[in-house]
């Protein structure tokens, strides 16, 4: 699925705005994600505002991930009458259980009900794989193996092979003990599963896990570009919002947003 680029025109009182005066994204997160506002503040550019709102459910791990997305329609107007240059559903295990064609479809209705760009972590991540021009991927996630094998199965019907594939907890029982990962802990499996595999990139899916600093590290060891979910989907909010990436533009080794990779004692 890919992220359209939506040509933003000017909005009156965007100047006058006290904060985000380039532009405001709004981002719905799961209910327990420790993850998500740290990485993607750290991510947008100066004057890029990030407004955030949290989907909710208490069913089991499965259908907890279902309803995040079933009910987005419910979520979003929490937001009530607040102006957003785009929204990122930033769940991307969600789009892993959905049938063919069905995230599109919600997708559409979403924004003509709301009257801004929506960007799904997953369309996120296929639209960024796109444009870097990548065909083959390593695949390092959180999730227990049952999750994992819809993650891969997700990734081959969108058109990419998938060289190797990692998880960091197989047999982990409720997915919400995602949040207690520490994606640093997870550096040397990582190169050591997946560094040796013939692929053009290594994708980092889940929002829940912490990833800016095992892209900052993949690339320095491999010398191949890494990206996550909420990198993908900072970038792709922009993208859909038609905001520039000021002080996140683009710089040698990080091809979507740059600038950040300094800043991260910061978190």
């Amino acid at each position: 699925m890919m992220i359209r680029q939506q040509q933003k025109g000017p909005t009156p009182g965007d100047a006058r705005r006290e904060y985000g005066s380039r532009g405001r994204v709004g981002i719905v997160t799961p209910q327990s994600n420790p993850t998500v506002e740290p990485e993607i503040s750290l991510l947008l550019p100066d004057g890029v505002s990030m407004l955030t709102t949290r989907c909710t459910s208490r069913g089991e791990p499965r259908q907890r991930l279902l309803d995040y997305f079933n009910e987005l329609s419910d979520t979003l107007r929490s937001f009530d009458g607040m102006a957003l240059d785009s929204l990122g559903f930033a769940c991307t295990a969600s789009s892993y259980l959905l049938a063919e064609g069905e995230e599109a479809t919600a997708r559409d209705r979403l924004e003509q009900q709301f009257g801004y760009p929506v960007v799904t972590a997953a369309g996120a991540i296929e639209t960024a794989l796109q444009h870097l021009g990548v065909e083959r991927i390593t695949l390092a996630c959180p999730y227990p193996t049952w999750l994992l094998e819809r993650a891969e199965a997700y990734w081959k019907r969108r058109g990419f092979d998938v060289a190797a594939t990692l998880s960091a907890q197989p047999d982990m029982r409720d997915t919400r003990d995602i949040y207690h990962i520490r994606g640093s802990d997870l550096a040397d499996r990582i190169l050591n599963t997946l560094g040796g595999a013939a692929a053009d990139a290594l994708l980092i899916t889940g929002t829940g896990m912490p990833g800016l600093r095992l892209i900052c590290e993949w690339q320095s060891a491999t010398g191949r570009p890494a990206i996550n979910s909420n990198l993908c989907l900072a970038w792709a909010c922009l993208r859909a919002a038609a905001i520039e990436p000021g002080t996140r533009a683009p710089e040698p080794g990080f091809p979507l947003l740059g600038g950040w990779h300094s800043q991260l004692h910061v978190l």
